[in-house]
């Protein structure tokens, strides 16, 4: 006989049917093609309106119960196949609503309700064909028992003998995996990864590349706000250089380790805008989406907001809620506000003085248009940092600036991330609040993981706290949201230098110069390797091109005169101090530069008096002398020991 399958009716609900009887899902009574585990999903759903189904319910029911390392992405999966197929929207859901951190909830009407399905009935039933044996009577099939009973046992215990080690072994090494994918670096778990490449600028006007570069940093990091957690985005540093050496989406894919690349152009004209982005997955290069769009100024949030939804849905990444309070966070709708802001980003990544000095004019102007605009503010503090750090301007004149600005920031946006991080860059090389810095770092990170220049700097603090292994895992993590960056190689080259390594440090310096041929600062780290392994030619010649390319006047004479006079040339090493303390120096002289060639002259009462001026003074170089290699000759120096006391630094061991 044959087992009958119950008569399951059709659920209705919109213009959607679904027949739990074959698995169906019909719109307008046509069926919609939708893969097994979405339609499980869709059922369990059914199963209870208006209820939360949580997440681990949904696993338990329809994932295998070894599905641990890839349910959140096939669940995501499920769920944004089964919005498209409902033309549903998690940020306004006529039918599956998103619970963060729960699960979901079916919130439709369904007309003539029926009885709750099991999910299971979605899949065919098993079926008993006409020729299976019928059922014994009771006695029978216990005698037939007992008469192999006997001769099963033996072979039962037998085969038990290998079974229980093996379970065991596996059960220890499912532990094991387990254990590891539970606690490895986050970002160093399979996440999907995206690169934003530089928009071609179609427009007539090419004076407007700022409003392309601004835009392109800004979807830069608005996709990275989407999802952190399983979404990656390539930092500008490493896909700005595709802006004029176009390559195959391919070979973009291989050097940047990307799954998807999101190119497009953008064409003004007068107020209105042409932009058109396209996804494409590398593997195929398949062209997953391709939309246009025509928005003024003020459009450019919605814009904005629609690629990121248009991504989260075509990479199977959950458009969270609090991602799109976050965009709102992160926008202005003053468009002449927002284009001040475009302008200031742009001239503030050139980095010299005079376009850090435009830059803050312009964030100042978008303050003046909207005095709620975060990230106007945010951008006014990394000038003034980067003015105070690089030396252009006395830290003491510029820093606290920089404080007061990311502070109004966080009073605006308390969730944005990158306030944090200026705040950060502050704490640790002007205030000196090791702790303080610290804790804002993590708050950045936490906030943003995928903010590499937030990785980057923490790497540094730690460096400078001689927290050697924990610099370089966050070394990694932004080498890995930021391949291509020069400075991650440099970084990296000085933690080999203060391991004592110099030998290791060479390649990491030479690496970043192939990255970045005109980065002056490379050079001069590379100068420095030469001078540990005492090959003083080639040190200063690395001087000399970072003499020509430009480089910081005081950081170009104090690696020269440490190499005069590390090379035997105290001759040498003199005039080059007397040149640097002449006065006629471009930008501000360092007191710890000039301490630096005292020490390598071997005149330490001279270095620890600079090095106290420079304490005096908000040196923010000053936080290196408790790691650096250079200053062990001083470190039971009492002056020296008082020094590290009054900045809290640890000795170094």
């Amino acid at each position: 006989m044959t087992t009958e399958r119950p008569n399951l009716r059709r659920i209705l609900f919109g213009v959607f049917e679904l027949d739990p009887s074959s698995g169906e899902l019909y719109k307008h009574g046509i069926r919609i093609k939708l893969q097994d585990q979405p339609l499980q999903v869709l059922g369990l759903l059914l199963e209870r309106p208006g209820e939360v189904v949580t997440r681990d319910e949904l696993r338990q029911r329809i994932w295998d119960q070894d599905t641990f390392v890839d349910f959140d992405h096939s669940l995501n999966i499920s769920i944004n196949k089964l919005r498209d197929a409902l033309g549903d929207s998690a940020s306004s859901p006529r039918f599956i609503e998103t619970l963060p951190r729960r699960g979901y909830r079916f919130i439709g009407s369904i007309r003539n309700p029926e009885p709750p399905i099991p999910a299971a009935a979605l899949s065919p039933a098993p079926q008993v064909g006409p020729s299976s044996p019928p059922s014994l009577p009771e006695t029978v099939a216990g005698t037939e028992s007992a008469t192999t009973t006997s001769s099963s046992i033996h072979r039962i215990v037998q085969t038990r003998k290998w079974y229980i080690p093996l379970a065991v072994l596996l059960i220890f090494g499912l532990a094991a995996v387990w254990f590891w994918q539970r606690n490895r670096d986050p970002l160093q778990r399979r996440r999907v990864m995206l690169a934003v490449l530089p928009f071609e600028n179609l427009a007539p006007d090419q004076n407007e590349a700022y409003f392309v570069a601004g835009l392109h940093d800004e979807l830069i990091a608005q996709l990275g706000r989407l999802h952190p957690s399983r979404l990656g985005v390539i930092a500008r540093t490493s896909v700005i250089q595709y802006s004029v050496n176009r390559k195959p989406v391919d070979q973009i894919g291989r050097e940047l380790h990307v799954d998807y690349v999101l190119d497009g152009a953008i064409r003004r004209v007068g107020d209105r805008f042409r932009i058109t982005a396209e996804l494409i997955q590398v593997s195929d290069q398949t062209h997953l989406w391709t939309e246009t769009y025509e928005p003024n100024m003020s459009d450019m949030l919605g814009m904005q907001e629609d690629v990121a939804r248009r991504v989260s849905q075509a990479v199977a990444i959950e458009f969270l809620p609090e991602a799109q309070q976050e965009f709102r966070q992160a926008s202005t709708s003053n468009a002449a506000a927002y284009e001040a802001y475009l302008k200031g980003r742009y001239l503030w990544h050139q980095e010299t003085r005079s376009s850090l000095e435009a830059a803050i004019a312009e964030f100042d102007r978008a303050i003046e248009l909207d005095s709620n605009y975060g990230p106007a503010y945010v951008g006014l503090a990394d000038a003034y940092g980067v003015m105070g750090g690089y030396g252009f301007v006395p830290a003491n004149q510029v820093l606290p600036k920089a404080k007061a600005a990311a502070l109004k920031a966080l009073e605006l946006a308390p969730n944005l991330a990158e306030a944090y991080n200026s705040m950060a860059f502050v704490a640790f090389y002007y205030d000196w609040d090791w702790n303080e810095a610290e804790r804002l770092f993590r708050k950045s990170i936490a906030l943003n993981p995928n903010n590499s220049l937030a990785h980057e700097f923490f790497s540094s603090f730690l460096h400078a706290m001689g927290r050697l292994e924990e610099a370089e895992t966050e070394n990694r993590i932004a080498k890995e949201l930021d391949p291509l960056d020069s400075w991650l190689y440099d970084d990296r080259g000085w933690m080999f230098l203060s391991r004592r390594h110099p030998e290791s440090a060479i390649p990491e310096f030479k690496r970043a110069i192939e990255l970045n041929p005109n980065f002056p600062a490379a050079h001069l780290s590379l100068a420095v390797a030469y001078n540990r392994t005492r090959q003083f030619a080639q040190a200063l010649d690395e001087v000399k091109k970072a003499e020509a390319l430009s480089g910081d006047p005081t950081r170009v004479l104090e690696v020269l005169g440490s190499t005069q006079a590390l090379s035997g040339d105290v001759a040498g090493a003199k005039a080059t101090l007397d040149k640097l303390l002449s006065g006629n120096i471009q930008g501000r002289v360092s007191p710890y530069s000039v301490a630096l060639i005292y020490n390598a002259l071997g005149r330490k009462d001279e270095a620890i008096s600079w090095l106290e001026r420079g304490y005096h003074e908000k040196d923010t170089w000053i936080v290196w002398t408790g790691t650096l290699v250079e200053w062990d000759n001083l470190r039971l120096d009492p002056r020296f020991v008082e020094l590290q006391r009054q900045l809290r630094l640890l000795p170094r061991s």
